[in-house]
């Protein structure tokens, strides 16, 4: 890539102008169109150089941005930490095309060849020992994708008949998944074993692939979902950008059993070989491998089922840390703002003790301190539904933050629920970046609650039996999920979408609570 190439390449990332690079670097902006157009370069040792590749460095503010800067220059990472300094060298040697390997090593390799001579008179015999002998290990080898389910099916099956119980199974494969769902009896079985597995007590740790194609990653979470909502897997993801040559693919049975392969990307699939194996070496390898691996990756998917459930309150309101983004929110029932003295009024009514109750208050205290500070500067954007009226005057609408908190069932009131909108109200009328979506009932998802905010995670609520958490902070499905519920929001008129028309809109809402509550003398 030549020199205005690379300049043309960094002004588009960045958004930048003629002008603003100019005046950074104490230059005509004409000199710089002469760097873009070929016309002019700046030798590999000019100062301009340097210069260039600070100014690109400090305009590199966003992680997505830092990450494209970096891998650019040939540094294949993700880290969001790293600084402006580092970067800004990385660009200045690409700028330059300099090396990154050093002269001194350039220096060894020349010296090593200038004074290389005839081998023959280099080597020396030395004694060598009779012929190595290794450790006897029965393997079983399996080929092709049709060998791939074979040798799954016989660990799943293996795991299924152990004395164990309490197995553990790790999981990686960065093959693609055709091989689980292009043949449906398979897909059948498998699921099936799999199941039949985690009843018996078995805990699964997987490591899954993000260099796969997002619908293919999603596609893979959806897939796993049911497990998940069992609590028996733990998933995991490698963070860092890594090389397509190979393919692998390792599952073990701790201690009992192992199915593995090597394969280069590309390889006719029929001629890869699965090797199977219950020899105790072999099975130790494959889980010390797993066991590294797992040291390099992240978290995927953390969930939560049955009274676990309750952390769902925290785990949103920890979204709303000091280095969150803008962030999304889908609630088809009322979850945030909840006012402190009507959660207690509500726990009296359930004869919540005093000491539970007051711990309870305290936190929800904390937790909407939390959400202002974070509405204060930053953007939000909620997309809600409201109840049929005679629903909230019959008492049939669902109080989620206490029932969570409780893990006991609560329905509001109808003045219960007056208080809770107009609190919302108020929060939307307080804060300027928080923007309230109503979207019409028979459109909105009821069964979840949705929380999404960019650099901190997302959030997912099954709240009806079996409850359910799904909580991720990896950044692909996070900024999947914003996207979904912008295009959600986006289906909303733009007018109903105003400040003005949805506080109005809401006000006349709660007005008709109140005065339904007062004609039928309901609390």
């Amino acid at each position: 890539m030549q020199f205005n190439e690379k300049i043309n390449l960094l002004m588009k990332m960045a958004n930048t102008t003629n002008t603003k690079l100019a005046d950074a670097l104490g230059i005509d902006p004409s000199l710089v169109s002469r760097w873009r157009t070929g016309a002019r370069q700046p030798s590999d040792d000019s100062r301009y150089i340097q210069l260039i590749g600070i100014y690109f460095a400090s305009q590199a503010k966003q992680d997505f941005q830092r990450v494209a800067m970096l891998e650019l220059t040939g540094h294949q990472m993700e880290d969001k930490n790293v600084g402006e300094p580092i970067i800004a060298n990385y660009l200045t040697r690409w700028l330059s095309d300099e090396s990154k390997i050093s002269p001194k090593s350039i220096q060894v390799l020349l010296d090593s060849i200038g004074s290389a001579g005839n081998t023959e008179h280099v080597i020396h015999a030395v004694p060598l020992p009779s012929e190595p002998s290794g450790q006897p290990v029965h393997t079983q080898s399996f080929s092709g994708l049709q060998g791939l389910r074979a040798a799954t099916v016989k660990l799943l099956m293996h795991a299924l008949n152990s004395p164990k119980k309490q197995t553990k199974l790790y999981l990686y494969s960065d093959e693609s998944m055709d091989w689980i769902i292009a043949d449906p009896e398979f897909a059948k079985q498998w699921m099936f074993l799999m199941s039949a597995n985690i009843h018996r007590g078995m805990h699964i740790e997987i490591i899954h692939t993000l260099s796969r194609d997002s619908n293919e990653l999603a596609a893979a979470v959806q897939r796993w979902l049911p497990f998940y909502m069992t609590g028996s897997i733990v998933s995991y993801y490698y963070p860092e950008k890594r090389d397509d040559m190979f393919n692998h693919t390792s599952f073990v049975l701790e201690g009992e059993a192992t199915a593995f392969s090597t394969s280069v990307r590309g390889q006719n699939r029929d001629t890869i070989q699965y090797i199977y194996a219950t020899d105790p070496s072999v099975v130790t390898g494959g889980e010390e491998t797993f066991k590294r691996q797992l040291q390099l990756c992240k978290p995927l998917v953390r969930t939560a089922t049955g009274d676990n459930t309750r952390s769902y309150v925290d785990e949103q309101i920890s979204l709303f840390s000091s280095a969150s983004g803008s962030g999304v929110g889908m609630q088809g029932m009322l979850l945030s703002g909840m006012p402190p003295e009507l959660l207690d009024r509500m726990l009296q009514r359930h004869e919540i003790p005093e000491e539970e109750r007051n711990t309870i208050l305290e936190q929800q205290t904390k937790r909407l301190e939390r959400m202002h500070q974070h509405l204060e500067r930053k953007d939000f954007q909620m997309v809600v539904s409201l109840p049929r009226i005679t629903d909230v005057l019959k008492g049939k609408v669902t109080a989620i933050v206490p029932e969570l908190i409780t893990q006991q069932p609560y329905t509001y009131l109808p003045m219960e629920y007056h208080e809770h909108l107009m609190a919302v109200i108020d929060l939307l009328e307080r804060h300027d970046r928080l923007e309230i979506c109503i979207l019409p009932n028979k459109h909105m998802l009821h069964n979840v609650q949705i929380f999404a905010m960019q650099n901190s995670g997302l959030l997912v609520l099954k709240h009806r039996d079996p409850k359910f958490v799904f909580i991720s902070e990896q950044k692909d499905l996070i900024s999947a999920m914003i996207g979904f519920m912008r295009q959600v929001s986006s289906r909303i008129p733009k007018r109903e979408r105003n400040k003005t028309y949805v506080l109005d809109k809401l006000r006349d809402f709660a007005k008709r609570v109140e005065e339904g509550s007062a004609m039928r003398m309901l609390p």
